[in-house]
This record gives C-alpha cells, sequence and structure tokens, in this order.
C-alpha cells in the first residue's frame, strides 16, 4: 500500500577527499560550499569520480564528457581538468586530479 504525500527520496552522491557530488541535484561541494561548474566540467569530474582508481585515458573523457561525434580541440580534455584544478584544488588547496603522464588522469582516495 502506497502513501500518499510522501515522496522517496534517492540521492545519489559521491565523496572523495572532502569533495561531494550530488548528481541528483547537479551540484557539487567542498568543506560544505557549492561550486559552480559548467556542465562539461561536471560531466568530467563525475566520470572521474565514478571511476575512482581507474585511470582514464584522454579519448574515453572525451566521449563520456562531449559525446562521440565530437568534433573539436583534441585537447579540450586538459582545458577542462586545468578549470576544474582551478575550482576545486586552488580553491580549496585539494590535490583531487591526478595526471598520468601519457595516459590521462584518475582520482585516488
Amino acid at each position: 500500500m502506497k502513501r500518499r504525500g510522501v515522496a522517496e527520496v534517492h540521492t545519489h552522491r559521491i565523496e572523495i577527499r572532502g569533495v561531494c557530488m550530488d548528481t541528483d541535484r547537479h551540484e557539487v561541494t567542498v568543506c560544505g560550499e557549492i561550486v559552480e561548474l559548467t556542465n562539461r566540467e561536471f560531466e568530467l569530474l563525475r566520470t572521474l569520480m565514478e571511476n575512482k582508481d581507474i585511470v582514464m585515458d584522454r579519448e574515453k573523457l572525451l566521449s563520456a564528457v562531449c559525446g562521440y561525434d565530437y568534433l573539436g580541440e583534441t585537447n579540450i580534455i586538459d582545458v577542462y581538468v586545468r578549470y576544474l584544478r582551478t575550482k576545486i584544488d586552488d580553491r580549496f588547496g585539494v590535490k583531487l586530479i591526478t595526471t598520468v603522464r601519457g595516459v590521462g588522469y584518475v582520482i585516488r582516495e
């Protein structure tokens, strides 16, 4: 029997090193403070957080963030990683995204 007027709450939250992502609300907070991200920045961060401890190459990230048929600069992932580092790492002193030279990027616990 269902109860009327009571909404079920399902939250999809990922938290790594004080960075908390709520995918339902499309919101990222660090130390309780909301970080404003563009959709691509959010998708890149989500992909890396969902694949924690897995090194993701730029091609996989590009298809996840921009779509398979994206035609544009090939360094777009590097650019968005830099934006995320400015908004999270530099601002809050968190080293979240690690570069794996010649391969791609990873977030480690």
